[in-house]
């Protein structure tokens, strides 16, 4: 026994120095544009009610949010009990970037829903499109004519693509005419039904103008969407947008809305040009916490902020290859902005060790060296609050051909990590010194910026290309920005002996 137990003690320390030294490489291309930031993925499945998220402006809108799944009739009589029904919550956030699928079937009790009859569906259908009219707002994405009809369709109803999907669709086109209709939305994706179906709507000229499924694990997403566009081009018709309206790793997943686990799906929706994503609320049987990204109690958790990363990304997305894009596997997104000159890169998965991320590309507005702040945002569970993001470090890189080399130690699977790229100079100054010790309020308000610096200076603000905003001369305090607008502006000092100090201010 003494002679196995220290064989499988000697096998175990070997497997774990494996995973200790494990390494793999994520290369990010700052050259490769794939397309212009949507925060495509930043959705959810009932993830807001009338009542949750309480405060839109800070919960909600700080995401950037595309696309809500919401019931197009909830409460009594309706699939879902909760106030959350379509119309009204557009009107929740009309202030924000979200936009309102109305899920059609949700006007019916019962799951598998009960269904009335077609005549009855129709009026139902009718009273819903007419709301949605009478609103006045914009804020909508399309109809979802059906919810997983491979499982909520009973046999005993008739056909499905005669007896509803088409019907409905007429409809919805004679009442609404330019509204995007979206479907099938299966359960999960299945090539041979999803072909049935696309062959009856070419047939009979119902085609959704969203193609929608649900996706289960990151990891098949990839060669999933590969083999629906091959799909389309055997059958003739225009590419679709897709639309993925509930996505998690696995049903009931009490991974769902976690930092880590997210970060591939986000990679791959960027990556294969999906335009729409909603995170599911398949585990928590909770409406109103925008998926899992918020806890029970309607606080923020890990996952709020990797979300809040992406909701951060302006300019373009930018090209990534993971180690192995069919798997839920290390992976990341990236962004550029080219106009407030700088860049990041979000990164996570099933996996910890090192990550080498090979960063090419790099503009030459970024100059010769390039400063990345690494940092990370843990995860426990979904009902445990997170505060903010933790920093690791902030190192300067000398850009070497347009490339540098950023190592990231991912100690749990659960986190997500993001490197933020600035440049280290800007029009030729470098940062001799730290100008916090000589500027209040940084970031600085519409009252103005007051410089503290002993004996006389010449400063200078301009935007983050180098266009000169402001400048003048001072003298130990003085109050300079006054009349700049909000914004991102770069403050210069110069003393009489030529030193320079420099710092990126956001106002």
């Amino acid at each position: 026994m003494k002679i196995y137990s220290i064989y499988y003690l000697l096998l175990a320390l070997f497997l774990s120095s494996i995973n200790a030294f494990a390494q793999q490489t994520l290369k990010v291309n700052l050259s490769n544009a794939i397309r212009p930031v949507t925060h495509c993925a930043s959705g959810s499945l009932y993830g807001i009610t009338e009542a949750l998220p309480a405060d839109v402006a800070n919960l909600i809108a700080p995401l950037k949010p595309f696309v809500f799944t919401q019931p197009a009739l909830s409460g009594a009589g309706h699939q879902q009990g909760v106030a959350a029904a379509a119309i009204p919550i557009s009107a929740k956030i009309a202030s924000t970037t979200g936009k309102v699928m109305i899920r059609l079937p949700d006007i019916l009790t019962g799951w598998p829903y009960n269904w009335p009859g077609l005549t009855s569906y129709l009026n139902s259908v009718t009273t819903v499109i007419n709301s949605k009219k009478a609103s006045g707002r914009n804020n909508y994405y399309g109809y979802e004519i059906w919810n997983e009809p491979d499982g909520t369709w009973q046999a005993a109803n008739g056909d499905f693509h005669s007896v509803c999907w088409k019907p409905t669709f007429d409809k919805i086109k004679s009442l609404d005419p330019t509204a995007k209709i979206i479907g099938p939305s299966y359960s999960y994706y299945n090539s041979s039904s999803m072909k049935a179906f696309l062959t009856y709507c070419k047939n009979n000229n119902c085609l959704p103008d969203i193609i929608c499924w649900h996706q289960w694990g990151a990891a098949s997403l990839s060669s999933t969407i590969d083999s629906y566009r091959a799909l389309e081009i055997s059958l003739g018709f225009s590419p679709r947008a897709i639309s993925i309206n509930e996505y998690s790793s696995k049903l009931s997943d009490p991974y769902e809305g976690c930092p880590g686990y997210s970060v591939p799906f986000i990679a791959k929706f960027e990556r294969k040009m999906v335009e729409s994503a909603c995170i599911s609320w398949w585990f928590t049987g909770l409406p109103g916490r925008l998926g899992s990204l918020l806890t029970a109690n309607n606080q923020k958790g890990g996952g709020w902020h990797l979300y809040k990363w992406y909701g951060d990304m302006t300019g373009n997305m930018m090209g990534v290859t993971p180690p192995n894009d069919n798997s839920d596997g290390i992976d990341g997104f990236a962004n550029l902005d080219q106009t407030a000159i700088y860049a990041s890169v979000c990164l996570g998965g099933n996996y910890t060790g090192m990550v080498n991320v090979a960063i090419s590309g790099i503009p030459a507005f970024f100059g010769t060296k390039v400063v990345a702040k690494l940092e990370y945002v843990p995860w426990a569970d979904k009902d445990t609050p997170v505060s903010g993001t933790t920093a690791i470090s902030t190192t300067t890189y000398t850009i070497a051909n347009g490339t540098i080399t950023v190592p990231v130690n991912v100690t749990n699977k659960f986190y997500a990590y993001r490197i933020y790229l600035t440049p280290a100079t800007i029009t030729g100054l470098e940062e001799s010194e730290i100008i916090d010790d000589y500027v209040s309020p940084n970031p600085f308000n519409n009252e103005g910026l007051k410089i503290s610096y002993k004996g006389k200076f010449q400063y200078q603000i301009t935007d983050l290309k180098g266009a000169v905003l402001e400048e003048g001369e001072g003298q130990d305090e003085y109050t300079a920005g006054a009349n700049l607008n909000s914004g991102n502006y770069l403050l210069s000092v110069q003393d009489r002996k030529g030193k320079h100090v420099k710092k990126i201010l956001k106002q």
